[in-house]
């Protein structure tokens, strides 16, 4: 098989979720597709081979990282990169949309990327490697998310004692 071939099959398996990913962190289509090209690239020119078995979670690390890049640029040079707003069919679809979003992006670091990872169908063991973090930590971080997420969509006076 020709690196070519390789690659292709590489992309051909991973695009998608790196897409998604990426749009999750950033909230922009854009920006979602420089990043996935971007990971791309730099798996291609990389000095390594990349390990069938650990692809997705190398992939997804060179994602992360990235969208973290340009969350800094974005911080020193504020309106340079504004992120597109989400569509929804209706006003109440929109703006239901929206608030669950802003919660998401609410969320502290430490809980919101192992919940974007998650909602991205990436397994516990792929989340705990791209983030560094042991198996046990990255299920409790999800689980937590989740949770921070009900509590801050529940009516006032609606207390959940796990959060």
């Amino acid at each position: 098989m020709t690196q070519a071939t390789t690659f292709h099959s590489l992309y051909e398996a991973h695009a998608g979720d790196i897409y998604r990913f990426a749009r999750y962190l950033t909230a922009s289509d854009d920006a979602a597709a420089d990043i996935t090209a971007e990971t791309f690239l730099r798996a291609w020119v990389g000095r390594d081979a990349i390990r069938a078995e650990t692809a997705k979670a190398y992939l997804l690390t060179i994602a992360r990282n990235l969208a973290r890049d340009r969350g800094r640029a974005a911080a020193r040079w504020p309106g340079a990169d504004m992120p597109e707003r989400a569509t929804a069919p209706n006003a109440e679809s929109r703006l239901e949309l929206q608030q669950t979003l802003d919660a998401v992006r609410a969320l502290p670091a430490q809980y919101r990327e192992p919940l974007l990872l998650a909602a991205s169908g990436v397994g516990y063991d792929e989340i705990a490697h791209v983030l560094g973090i042991t198996l046990s930590t990255a299920k409790i971080r999800v689980h937590r998310a989740r949770l921070k997420l009900i509590s801050a969509a529940s009516p006032p006076g609606v207390h959940h004692d796990d959060v």
